[in-house]
């Protein structure tokens, strides 16, 4: 009769068994099946597109949801429309994710410095060289897509335009000190290269970032 008492007792006073997790169910507060928690990421980007065909950037990410980053792209020097130039931009770079996915709503924010050189020949000068130096800074509004897979390899595409602001030239060469650079229409093609490559409202394009976040 004890026996029984006692065990009566112990059964009564034993807490209820813990119900397991459904099959299916995730405990609260874990990431989505397939997707890792991810609070920081840190890494290198390089990238190639237009107007500035090549790029590096360091970029930072926060909870899936925002990326920081600072960026350097640059052309080599290469021939376009008969003139010799070469450019670079320094930027930073704010991406904002709002469905903590791969699409982003983006902006950079920096400074351009472009180089023109051109030959001339003319019978009354012979042959010179004409150059310019061109300046902006810019905003660069754009959306795209940035994936990082669990392994922390990353691959991204966007497009967006970017907005000059205050640009500025300035000229040198033998035409332009004796006068002659308004009859060959020297100053209208350097003019035009730079406001093709960022000197004025530009559409840009990234065609590939790659790179890995820790």
């Amino acid at each position: 009769m004890v026996l029984m008492f006692v065990s009566s007792a112990a059964a009564a006073a034993a807490p209820p068994p813990r119900a397991s997790a459904s099959k299916g169910e995730r405990p609260s507060g874990a990431a989505p099946r397939g997707e890792r928690a991810e609070h920081f990421r840190v890494g290198p980007l390089v990238g190639v597109g237009f107007p500035r065909p090549f790029a590096i950037e360091g970029l930072a990410k926060f909870e899936r949801l925002v990326g920081v980053g600072v960026e350097y792209s640059f052309l080599p020097r290469m021939n376009v429309m008969n003139v010799e130039a070469s450019f670079a931009a320094i930027a930073a770079d704010l991406r904002v994710f709002p469905f903590r996915g791969a699409f982003f709503i983006g902006a950079r924010a920096g400074r351009q410095w472009l180089d023109a050189q051109a030959s001339v020949t003319t019978g009354r000068l012979g042959s010179f060289r004409e150059g310019m130096v061109a300046t902006t800074w810019f905003v660069n509004p754009r959306v795209g897509l940035l994936y990082t897979f669990d392994s922390g390899i990353t691959v991204g595409i966007d497009a967006g335009v970017q907005v000059p602001i205050n640009p500025s030239f300035q000229r040198s060469g033998a035409a332009t000190e004796t006068g002659v650079a308004s009859e060959l229409d020297i100053d209208a093609t350097l003019v035009a290269v730079a406001n093709g490559l960022g000197n004025n409202t530009t559409p840009t394009v990234d065609l590939l970032r790659l790179g890995f976040l820790f």
